[in-house]
């Protein structure tokens, strides 16, 4: 039996406030329209990740064997159209068949925000 080797490619991300990004995703995660990953632009910056910047993420599992797959959700109506129970057909190692995951779920994107402190006189 073949043994699937992860593929990995960068693909265009839209986040929540409207600027596109090139992010890390596997190939097979991002041949999958549902996920809204498009084609990749060179002049975009590269998606970072953080402990204050994360993508919005769907996670799928295999209910039989409880193997999970994960990856980013490129655009906003994607995440919203992607519905738990979704079921979707990943290759899995030593397996010819692809076997379906079930989408478990969803994470949305976190981003820094910006606090800006104002100054005001003081009381008199």
């Amino acid at each position: 039996m073949p043994l699937v080797q992860p593929n990995f490619d960068y693909f265009t991300y839209e986040s929540d406030d409207g600027t596109s990004y090139n992010i890390r995703a596997g190939k097979e995660w991002g041949a999958i329209s549902a996920h809204g990953l498009a084609a990749r632009a060179n002049d975009q910056p590269r998606y970072i990740t953080s402990g204050s910047r994360k993508p919005r993420m769907a996670v799928y599992k295999d209910l039989t064997t409880g193997r999970s797959h994960s990856g980013p959700v490129g655009t906003a109506a994607a995440y919203t159209a992607l519905s738990i129970g979704d079921v979707v057909a990943f290759p899995v190692p030593d397996q010819t068949a692809d076997v379906n995951y079930t989408l478990v779920h969803k994470r949305g994107e976190r981003a820094p925000g910006s606090v800006i402190q104002s100054f005001l006189a003081d009381h008199a």
